[in-house]
């Protein structure tokens, strides 16, 4: 769908300044819709003479929920003004019409259209409400209307947004007289102990302020809060409509959200468990680390602590992951960050004084589950050890590249070093049982669903590349 303003300035006769003033209402129009129950339509005069254009249209977020779009034009189609009488009637006149629309064969709908002036007085848009509703209802058409030509304040995203079949609405005028209430609105200013119906009667006799009329009414300011009464939890949300420096009108929302706000505080008791069981698991794995390296210091074979040493090393890469998800809300990890200081880790504690090798990472931000985030860890430990240990045999310096991108639906992890390369480096391993690479292959191709390609580099190096498929968010 194209936005209004694309519409305005590609098909519209309006000038910058009238487009600029027009797009100040285009962030209320759903909200405009959801409380009117009727579909909106926004038509502008059309660079040729005779046409008007359809520049938005929203519709009520029940009729969204059950498929019910009634307009049949798409945003930015071209008609003449005989095809929307209605509209070119108030972009003419400059007033207010009244009338029936057909939707289908046979069949109207009310629809009542309004002028929307620009500062110097000019009618630059014809507002339509289309679609039948309750008497008591049809005064929130007008408020609706109102609210559209009051430019959005910078918090329009809180106080404007969209309603639902559990808010309660209110409406005030600028005497602080309730000239509207519906069902919800009521019961919930029953939990204040308010008897009888709200219609007609006066905010400053109540003895409760639910509304937070007042404050609107004085300060000529809306807001947004949250209130407690005893266990229940309300959020209100009050607009001023203004007119000429004054408040004309005050729409008061009035949503409960006590079982929404118990399950948000579960949710953190939960989140705060989670945390706490991934740090309690690191701390194991890093006492099982401890263990390793004072067996380490024991044994006087180097084999036996070659194989301590790479034990240690793969405890250290799932210690990794869970210290990261024990600072993270969230069960998602990026397995960027993950690879960077794996790689820093590695390459500080196991290049040693005859050889020093320089990590380079190469990275984008990747989300991936703990439990896929596990197995790539592991994986990145094995190959990036393995470059370490057996890549630059008998040289003082090298340098190891770790990529991570996404390319095509896919997560491409590459590990390239400038050593001696995969023949000289595989007749050492060939004394060793294959283990590491043995445990990268299974991940890649089993946890992972994913290929594991080794190639040799010129003039020399070994990089491996891992492409596994990704969606977002892992």
């Amino acid at each position: 769908m194209c936005s209004m303003e694309t519409v305005c300035r590609n098909q519209s006769a309006l000038s910058d300044v009238q487009i600029h003033i027009l797009m100040n209402s285009e962030a209320l129009l759903q909200f405009a819709s959801d409380l009117s129950h009727r579909e909106i339509a926004v038509f502008v005069p059309g660079r040729t003479a005779g046409t008007v254009v359809l520049a938005a249209r929203r519709i009520p977020l029940l009729q969204q929920q059950h498929g019910d779009p009634q307009y049949i034009q798409a945003v930015g189609t071209v008609v003449a003004s005989l095809e929307a009488p209605i509209a070119a009637q108030v972009l003419d006149s400059g007033r207010a019409v009244h009338g029936e629309r057909e939707v289908e064969y046979g069949r109207t709908e009310p629809l009542a259209c309004y002028p929307f002036i620009d500062n110097g007085g000019d009618t630059i848009a014809a507002i339509s409400f289309l679609g039948k509703v309750d008497v008591p209802r049809e005064i929130l058409t007008e408020t609706s209307f109102m609210a559209l030509q009051v430019p959005a304040a910078h918090d329009a995203g809180k106080l404007y947004g969209s309603l639902n079949v559990q808010d309660g609405v209110i409406l005030i005028n600028c005497n602080g007289v309730v000239m509207y209430a519906d069902e919800m609105a009521e019961s919930l200013m029953a939990i204040q102990s308010h008897e009888g119906g709200l219609v007609g009667s006066n905010i400053y006799s109540m003895q409760s302020n639910l509304t937070g009329a007042k404050q609107a009414l004085a300060t000529h300011k809306g807001f947004v809060e949250d209130m407690s009464i005893g266990p229940i939890v309300l959020t209100r949300r009050v607009i001023p409509l203004s007119q000429g420096g004054k408040v004309r009108r005050v729409i008061a929302i009035l949503t409960e959200k006590t079982e929404l706000r118990r399950k948000e505080e579960e949710l953190m008791i939960k989140t705060s468990v989670i945390k706490e069981i991934h740090h309690r698991v690191k701390n194991n794995l890093q006492t099982i680390a401890s263990l390793l390296r004072m067996q380490m210091r024991r044994t006087d074979s180097k084999e036996a602590k070659a194989v301590l040493s790479e034990s240690l090393n793969r405890i250290l890469s799932i210690s990794l992951v869970h210290e990261i998800l024990s600072h993270h809300n969230e069960e998602t990890i990026d397995i960027s960050d993950v690879g960077q200081r794996l790689l820093t880790l590695l390459c500080q504690s196991m290049s040693g004084a005859d050889c020093k090798v320089e990590p380079t990472f190469h990275g984008e931000s990747l989300p991936m589950p703990s439990d896929g985030a596990t197995s790539l860890a592991l994986v990145m430990n094995e190959l990036i050890t393995n470059a370490i240990v057996h890549g630059f045999e008998g040289l003082q310096q090298g340098s190891i590249c770790l990529t991570i991108r996404k390319e095509a639906g896919c997560c491409i992890i590459i590990v390239a070093d400038d050593g001696v390369g995969m023949e000289q480096s595989q007749q050492h391993q060939e004394k060793r049982k294959h283990l590491g690479l043995a445990i990268v292959q299974t991940l890649v191709e089993k946890d992972l669903h994913g290929t594991l390609e080794f190639t040799k580099t010129t003039p020399g190096g070994t990089t491996v590349v891992i492409t596994f498929p990704y969606t977002e968010g892992g």
